[in-house]
């Protein structure tokens, strides 16, 4: 006789599980844990990674949702609780070395070659963060300023206003216009310290090429000299060259292009789409974690999979830090970690914070093996190495039955994941395992609809038909023509 019990949120609360299996078998468990999750854990938050928005739309209760595609979304600002954190605030070095382990896809250094450009791409990223947030911190004290004072607490009253990570985004072409400048030996970007000077005793704002430059001169002195006139150079000891030799800045450059590409996509759909993200509710993220009032946030692909998968591991680091800034818990649920770009992350998100567990999984185990760039044996490996325990539902998989066979050694094994059937779960954990049930429903059918970003008339969603304009009608014998093709507009 074996003691089977019923499966809740209480089976996954606090600890990092992994979900194995049948994926409709998986799903089902899932939304077992969302729907009693708020009568068992009231005052903790859930945030639930949904990529096609079906768990939000067919959720009960009262919900939030993060969709950068639909009005009804709202907008975490994820560079408050770096700010407003005891060990992460003091600098914006910390805050940019925090957002940077979040964001920065790591490499397999081949050579010591690789692992030195990986090494200054991750020191250019830094710097890169820093003066976007050296110029955010500007625009902040400026919108103090224009109150009539500007202290610490006149700062800090306009932190808790406004979205902290919309201004973060709005710097960012800005500094990579000044990297290039920078390889391409453009050192005269940014005022000297005279004019700064000059600027300061007027008491008038700063810019943020003035804040950018006066922080580089006070924090970056060995690198400020540029000619007699103390300019400041950015990005100097890293990306500076004579305009004629940037071979390998302009490799550091590349290394860390490519290692932040999707974070690079999310910031840049962000400034696309910042007009009408501003007509979007601001989310602070701390003030959830403290009183989420049953709400689970669910948060939905935009539509743009390399931004999806720049954004995702940002706001789960922002949860992380506004979670030890309120001495709360989060528990965060990734049912296909192929789809969010995560899966590199974990064991970084299980170190820093204790704060958060997790409930994740994989749709499509093909796609999570080409991301990770390893065979399906050690990928499974990784996959336990970064979960406290598991659940496993049915399959026949060869994969995940000899992984069984391998983890598992118990003597009083009755059931393998290919004798379960739909109600039948195995959880385990340090190789012990215990049965547990559930009566699975059927699929509920919607009870809202994400409101969808209208279109202007004439619009595609297509790529291939955007920017499209109307022209005169072409024959057969136009695109034959001449003038036609000394146009460049021929095949």
């Amino acid at each position: 006789m074996i003691d089977i019990t019923t499966f809740t949120a209480k089976d996954i609360y606090g600890q990092d599980t992994l979900l194995l299996g049948n994926n409709a078998r998986k799903r089902a468990s899932v939304d077992a844990v969302i729907r009693s999750w708020y009568e068992l854990y009231p005052d903790n938050a859930i945030i639930i990674f949904d990529h096609n928005g079906e768990r939000y739309e067919r959720y009960e209760g009262d919900a939030l949702l993060v969709d950068f595609s639909s009005e009804t979304s709202v907008i975490p600002d994820m560079t408050e609780p770096f700010i407003m954190n005891e060990s992460i605030g003091g600098t914006c070095g910390n805050i940019a070395y925090a957002i940077r382990q979040a964001v920065y896809q790591e490499i397999r250094s081949r050579d010591a070659n690789d692992k030195f450009f990986d090494d200054l791409g991750k020191l250019s990223t830094d710097r890169m963060i820093s003066y976007m947030l050296v110029t955010a911190k500007n625009v902040l004290s400026n919108m103090a300023l224009s109150c009539g004072r500007n202290d610490s607490n006149d700062i800090l009253n306009v932190i808790t206003a406004v979205n902290t990570f919309a201004i973060f985004c709005r710097q960012h072409k800005f500094i990579e216009t000044l990297m290039m400048n920078t390889i391409n030996g453009k050192t005269d970007t940014l005022p000297n310290k005279y004019r700064i000077n000059e600027r300061e005793s007027k008491g008038e704002p700063l810019t943020r090429e003035f804040a950018l430059a006066k922080y580089i001169l006070e924090k970056e002195l060995r690198f400020q000299k540029n000619g007699d006139n103390d300019a400041p150079v950015p990005f100097a000891d890293l990306l500076l060259t004579n305009g004629e030799n940037t071979n390998t800045q302009r490799c550091i450059k590349m290394q860390a292009d490519a290692s932040t590409a999707d974070f690079r996509s999310f910031l840049a759909m962000a400034e696309d789409n910042a007009p009408r993200l501003r007509t979007l509710l601001t989310l602070k993220i701390g003030e959830y974690l403290k009183a989420p009032s049953g709400r689970p946030i669910f948060v939905a692909t935009s539509g743009n999979t390399a931004a999806d998968r720049g954004f995702a591991p940002l706001l789960i680091a922002a949860v992380g830090a506004a979670a030890e800034n309120t001495g709360t818990k989060a528990e965060i649920v990734i049912p296909e970690l192929e789809r969010w770009g995560v899966l590199n992350c974990l064991d970084k998100f299980r170190q820093n914070f204790a704060c958060l567990s997790f409930i994740f999984g994989y749709g499509n185990f093909a796609r999570l093996a080409l991301e990770s760039r390893t065979d399906e044996d050690k990928l499974i490996e990784t996959l336990y190495s970064s979960s406290t325990q598991r659940i496993w539902h049915a399959s026949e998989e060869e994969r995940l039955t000899k992984a069984f066979d391998s983890y598992i050694t118990e003597a009083d094994v009755i059931y393998r994941p290919e004798d379960l059937d739909e109600e039948l779960r195995i959880c385990e954990r340090d190789g012990h395992i215990r049965y547990l049930s559930l009566h699975e429903t059927e699929m509920k059918p919607k009870i809202r609809s994400r409101v969808r970003v209208p279109h202007k008339a004439g619009e595609s969603d297509l790529w291939i038909t955007q920017g499209i304009k109307k022209k005169e009608k072409l024959t057969l014998e136009s695109l034959f023509s001449e003038e036609y093709t000394e146009e460049g507009d021929a095949l």
